[in-house]
């Protein structure tokens, strides 16, 4: 039986012809294809429907009542104009979100309403797509512009969860409908951020894994098995780039991510939901065992990359954010789904929030019958670099309780975001930081950053 490494020069040689030639006989699976299938769907309503209190049905509940509440007020749908923090930026992001949202109450309550308020948006957007250039306010020193945002990082997160929300309501619309927006929306976004914008798509870094994790699933969606291939292994099919590139050399051989547990967090959605998509389309390509299972390693040191439910600030980190994050939320729900480590469990119950999903179902009825179990947190040196040789992060615990923790971080530089001196420490007793990190500035939307 093939090792890895030999199975993964196989991947690169003969998986793309073999992949493609399957792909030009067999279209995709019927929608929804993406994070949540047909499968999921019923099982999902079947949980619903039985009229029982449960995680699952509470969550969905929820939901539910929020879009209510959000699909009273008129589409919006406005010409960008503002950078990162600004109207119309934000506006993007909370429209996107609820497109998703409503798409997923779609497919529970089987409601048209909500399938018919994602087609009106979608084609507002179609409308105003076309007509657009790049945003005003784009990074002009630094990044790729958008054209609905000022960068393109946000485009494809935009793209990531408008094309699950086009997956999930595709089948409500009419012929003319899907025509107008695949073609005057969809595909032309997905272009723009890949044969458009080729060093930031191409790029190995968290900007190109949102763009092919936006175009790879857009590829699936849409029936175009050369974006998926693209998304897999550069625009070229060279593999210099690509995801699959991605998870050989921004995770180290224990899941570390090159750029902190701030950024690792960020990084793991579309890195989760793009292999999701990937193992419910094509099986065949073991995306979750790849690099000895780099994906689920990811997201188990995430986790340890934690004290007291928030990451180890480090770098130009946020202190606020935790394991509660919506990305992380995601990678637990996977990676429960996949291993039934019943660990996860206990991450799942402090993080409090249910993704309605086929795993996010499986988490919400193990929660019910009480079937978390406590996860460990350990005394780990996390090694930095694709080869685990560039330095490393190191955290150490005590072993009764976890009350103390000590960061020392000999590691790389995190891609430009750590600090320069590496050799500083962090230090935590009962819930407290007790040694602080000395510092660091965030700079995002400071116009005073342009041009240094």
């Amino acid at each position: 039986m093939m090792n890895l490494t030999q199975n993964k020069s196989l991947f690169k040689t003969l998986g793309v012809t073999v992949s493609a030639l399957v792909l030009s006989i067999n279209a995709y699976a019927a929608h929804p294809n993406l994070v949540i299938t047909n499968d999921d769907v019923k099982q999902m309503r079947q949980a619903i429907s039985n009229n029982e209190q449960g995680k699952f049905a509470n969550a969905f509940a929820a939901l539910k009542a929020q879009v209510d509440e959000q699909i009273k007020s008129p589409i919006t749908v406005p010409v960008p104009k503002d950078g990162g923090g600004g109207y119309t930026h934000e506006r993007h992001k909370k429209n996107y979100q609820l497109m998703y949202n409503a798409g997923v109450i779609y497919q529970l309550s089987q409601d048209d309403k909500y399938a018919h308020y994602v087609r009106d948006m979608l084609l507002e957007y179609a409308k105003l797509y076309p007509t657009l250039d790049v945003h005003p306010k784009r990074k002009v020193k630094s990044q790729n512009p958008g054209k609905l945002f000022w960068q393109s990082l946000n485009e494809a997160m935009w793209l990531v969860y408008t094309i699950q929300a086009y997956d999930l309501v595709h089948d409500a619309l009419s012929t003319a409908n899907i025509e107008t927006i695949e073609n005057d929306l969809l595909r032309p976004v997905s272009l723009f951020l890949s044969q458009g914008q080729p060093s930031t798509f191409n790029k190995v870094h968290n900007h190109g894994t949102w763009a092919t994790a936006g175009v790879g699933m857009a590829g699936y969606v849409l029936d175009e098995s050369e974006w998926v291939e693209k998304s897999l292994y550069d625009l070229d099919k060279s593999g210099e780039g690509g995801f699959i590139k991605q998870l050989d050399m921004l995770f180290s051989p224990q899941g570390y991510y090159n750029e902190g547990p701030y950024y690792q967090r960020f990084a793991l959605l579309p890195f989760v939901t793009f292999a999701k998509a990937i193992e419910n389309n094509e099986p065949q390509r073991d995306i979750f065992e790849y690099r000895d299972g780099i994906l689920l390693k990811a997201i188990d040191t995430t986790i340890q990359l934690s004290y007291n439910g928030l990451f180890f600030p480090i770098n130009d980190a946020i202190k606020s954010k935790g394991i509660d994050t919506i990305e992380l939320v995601h990678g637990v729900t996977a990676a429960y789904g996949l291993t039934h480590d019943t660990g996860y469990l206990d991450i799942a119950k402090k993080q409090n929030q249910i993704i309605l999903s086929g795993d996010g179902l499986k988490v919400a009825q193990a929660l019910d019958k009480n079937k978390q179990t406590p996860y460990v947190f350990k005394s780990v040196a996390f090694g930095d670099g694709n080869d685990g040789e560039q330095g490393a992060l190191v955290v150490m615990r005590t072993q009764t309780g976890g009350d103390q923790a000590l960061l020392f971080k000999p590691a790389a530089q995190g891609l430009g975001h750590g600090h320069f001196d590496k050799l500083t420490w962090q230090f935590y007793d009962h819930g407290n930081e007790i040694v602080s990190d000395y510092g660091a500035a965030r700079f995002l939307n400071v116009e005073a950053k342009y041009g240094g």
